[in-house]
């Protein structure tokens, strides 16, 4: 495999239709998704998870079987089996595929196969992408062109996660995760930011950066590469970008410098081309960021074969992603579930619910997701959640991680100036929340790992406040 470039689908073939795939951690949201789009497409799909979930439970709603916990015979009569990026070796579903001589693959390479036919928008970068990914997805679907999308969260007014469709367009998100990104070769590609994260997979930020540089150089020739001009990240990038006959043509946005900018006002935004030209930016979703993600979505569009004013309607009327500032309760408390588990994530999250709920009490809830990212980003998980009035922290989430590193939410606490408790698991944090909650309070509840299931307790029962 070179050093640069995307990886190679000459080997990766899907089975024709009805054949059956069988999906290894079908509950997570990427590959949930996947099967929703293997469905459309002919396929008997089947599945298995570690545990049950609301995502599990909508797959069989849909007449997807799932199997809870992996065990071989889960793979039944399988033509090909998909797993996700963090499957161990030793799982007994991939044992079992490679016994019997069954092609396994990554959903990535899969996501690819259906991807690059089509004319792809794929959102890559550090933060942001699932939000921008669902903007651009309900942006293209309002005007008209029937996009297929996979997102990594369900977008609220299209009312799932991934769908495939007969238009020409698609909508997925790049994630650098694992390399996965590399398995796509799109006619645009939204960069949204680039920061070290998944120290897991990534030793330092040079490495996250030659990820992004064999990214780049996978989108189609003479595609376009829309990324931001005021990302530290993005500008290092913009350095390494091949400028060959091939090269995609580059656009970039930004506040104070960009082809694109963004003027932030009191009543509207407005978003101006590189021709001058001004559309009003009217979002449903607060902060800056959102704005910043929109303005992206928006340079795209001459990319991909569109007017950009045919993008306003959905951009407005977006309402968000699943667990991306999600309001849960707004009445005499707020909740608000979001999926930040990056301290930039964190910082711009606190910031939007400031905009949001301006001279209101910020309780912020924060579960670390893996012992690695934890150990790598203290202080800065300690400088973004100072920024809140008060922080309870719960338990790190492992993931696919055991605990070897020596480190716990207690290292975070210890670095912080703001007021902090330390609880144990999401039901613990809720009740240490019940406990100081005043009346007009913001609770924000952050994390890529359980947490979610306190802001379902604080939203869904009653709470005595003092």
């Amino acid at each position: 495999m070179s050093q640069r470039g995307p990886y190679d689908l000459h080997d990766v073939q899907l089975p024709d239709p009805p054949a059956h795939v069988h999906m290894v951690g079908i509950g997570g949201v990427g590959v949930s998704g996947l099967a929703r789009m293997l469905v459309r497409r002919g396929y008997s799909v089947s599945g298995s998870d570690i545990n049950d979930s609301p995502i599990v439970r909508d797959l069989r709603a849909e007449g997807i079987p799932v199997a809870i916990g992996h065990a071989a015979e889960n793979v039944g009569d399988a033509d090909l089996v998909v797993i996700t990026a963090a499957l161990k070796p030793d799982n007994p579903e991939l044992v079992e595929a490679e016994r019997h001589g069954i092609h396994v693959v990554k959903r990535a390479a899969v996501l690819g196969l259906l991807a690059n036919p089509a004319v792809c928008l794929a959102v890559a970068g550090s933060h942001g992408k699932s939000t921008t990914s669902g903007m651009a997805a309900l942006a293209l679907d309002r005007a008209g062109v029937q996009p297929s999308f996979a997102v990594g969260a369900t977008v609220r007014e299209l009312g799932t996660n991934a769908r495939l469709s007969d238009g020409q367009h698609i909508v997925v998100e790049a994630d650098e995760y694992d390399y996965s990104f590399l398995w796509l070769r799109p006619r645009v590609a939204i960069i949204t930011n680039i920061e070290h994260d998944h120290p897991d997979i990534f030793a330092d930020l040079v490495q996250i950066l030659d990820a992004f540089a064999r990214f780049a150089d996978g989108i189609a020739p003479n595609g376009t590469v829309v990324l931001s001009a005021e990302d530290e990240g993005c500008r290092a990038l913009l350095k390494r970008i091949d400028r060959d006959a091939f090269a995609p043509r580059i656009v970039t946005f930004g506040e104070s410098v960009g082809d694109w900018r963004l003027n932030t006002g009191a009543d509207v935004s407005t978003a101006v081309s590189p021709s001058g030209q001004v559309f009003e930016l009217r979002l449903s979703v607060p902060g800056r960021h959102n704005l910043l993600n929109a303005l992206a979505v928006l340079a795209s569009a001459e990319g991909l074969g569109l007017e950009p004013d045919a993008l306003l309607a959905g951009l407005a009327e977006f309402g968000g992603v699943s667990r991306r500032f999600e309001v849960c309760r707004d009445d005499e408390i707020a909740v608000v579930s979001d999926y930040a588990h990056h301290p930039t994530e964190i910082a711009a999250t606190i910031a939007a619910a400031r905009e949001r709920f301006p001279d209101r009490r910020i309780v912020a809830v924060f579960q670390p997701h893996t012992y690695s990212r934890t150990r790598a980003l203290l202080d800065e998980f300690a400088h973004a959640l100072d920024a809140a009035d008060q922080v309870v922290l719960a338990d790190i989430y492992r993931a696919r991680e055991v605990d070897s590193l020596g480190v716990s939410s207690g290292d975070i606490a210890a670095r912080m100036t703001a007021a902090v408790q330390v609880a144990s698991d999401p039901a613990e944090s809720a009740q240490v929340v019940r406990e100081m909650l005043r009346s007009g309070d913001v609770v924000l509840v952050m994390g890529a790992g359980d947490i979610y299931l306190a802001a379902e307790t604080l939203a869904d029962t009653d709470t005595s406040l003092n």
